[in-house]
């Protein structure tokens, strides 16, 4: 009788064992788990292009891109670079930017410069005139005359870079 009880119980633990291991592959889902919503709250990625914030909002200069260090400014206040030109929309005749670094650049577009000037930084000033290109380092405190300025024809300034 002992023989049977423990094969009873040995036939019993084997049944009980394969029932529920069957359920636990039953209840198994074979489909990956859900992924989390995405936090709705997270910004989304950057992506840096270097074009210039607001230039379509810019009527008088054409902004493209640069990488911050040469900001458009008020001429009516202390600025570092200024652009003096005949284009449309600029009634006192320049446009200014500023440069706190010691280094910057920005690419933009101003049709009929005649001088760039600088107070506390060098720059070097990019021109298209007549189809060629050139360019032409203002110094430091400096005053340069460029394209009508120096009796030749009109000249776009296409980049600033400031130099130191």
């Amino acid at each position: 009788m002992k023989h049977r009880i423990r094969g009873w119980t040995a036939a019993i633990a084997a049944t009980a064992a394969g029932v529920f291991g069957l359920s636990a592959l039953a209840a198994a889902d074979t489909t990956p788990p859900p992924t989390p919503a995405a936090d709705a709250s997270a910004p989304p990625t950057a992506v840096e292009d270097f074009s210039y914030p607001g230039a379509s909002g810019i009527s008088n200069v054409k902004l493209l891109r640069g990488d911050g260090a040469i900001v458009l400014a008020d001429c009516s206040k202390p600025s570092q670079i200024q652009l003096w030109t005949r284009a449309p929309g600029n009634t006192d005749n320049k446009i200014c930017f500023t440069a706190p670094s010691a280094t910057g650049y920005l690419s933009l577009e101003l049709p009929d410069v005649f001088a760039a000037q600088t107070s506390g930084r060098a720059v070097r000033v990019g021109l298209t005139a007549a189809g060629a290109s050139r360019s032409t380092d203002v110094p430091k405190n400096g005053f340069t005359g460029v394209g009508e300025g120096l009796g030749q024809t009109p000249t776009t300034v296409v980049e600033l870079r400031v130099t130191g």
